[in-house]
């Protein structure tokens, strides 16, 4: 029970940090030229590439932290700052861009396909999304942990390219006041889970 619930809470926090909602707005910018099919080509792409890098950083996690010698405690003092840091800009209480830069912008509005940058990265397997599945990877201990965690990853990126495949219906159903309540909800929920992160890394840090 202990471990599905760790499965639900990875994946929700995943989920929120990909933040498919908060991210519509910019795969309707950039995509606003192309076609029906196109799009939904644009947002399978840029789905599948954000699982495959993720995936790869979940069954490389182990050697990226033992190469440079991070302890578990650190990094997940580290990822919780990050992921607060993210929740802060969801909650518009910092300004935005964390995760693209006004170049990076206005490149991907002129690029004919925008799948891999920046749709793939930064936007959806950024700093954030990467930092919470290595930090993730290195908590799970069941021997079956690595192909639940994969199946996580795609679930979470099967979420994703659903919300970019019925984008303008979700665009309008929603509307622009409607995305940010369901986005600051998201950040909020994200900053508990931030804020659990580094308390459980500073216990750990403490008792040894």
């Amino acid at each position: 029970m202990e471990t599905i619930q760790s499965f639900i809470t990875f994946f929700i926090s995943l989920l929120i940090i990909m933040d498919p909602l908060g991210n519509l707005p910019f795969f309707l910018m950039f995509t606003e030229r192309n076609t029906p099919s196109e799009k939904s080509k644009m947002a399978a792409i840029s789905s599948f590439t954000a699982c495959l890098i993720l995936v790869l950083f979940c069954l490389t996690g182990d050697f990226i932290l033992r190469f440079f010698c991070i302890s578990l405690p650190t990094f997940q003092l580290a990822g919780g700052f990050i992921f607060f840091i993210y929740a802060l800009q969801m909650l518009r209480l910092i300004p935005s861009g964390l995760k693209t830069s006004s170049e990076e912008e206005k490149e991907g509005i002129e690029k004919e396909n925008v799948a891999m940058v920046p749709l793939a990265t930064p936007l959806l397997a950024g700093p954030g999304a990467i930092t919470i599945v290595l930090a993730w990877q290195q908590k799970m201990e069941a021997p079956l942990s690595i192909p639940f965690f994969i199946l996580t990853i795609i679930s979470a990126c099967i979420i994703v390219y659903l919300v970019f495949y019925f984008g303008q219906r979700i665009s309008g159903f929603l509307g622009v006041g409607g995305t940010r309540v369901v986005t600051r909800l998201m950040g909020l929920l994200l900053a508990v889970i931030a804020v659990q992160f580094m308390v459980n890394g500073l216990q750990q840090i403490l008792v040894k």
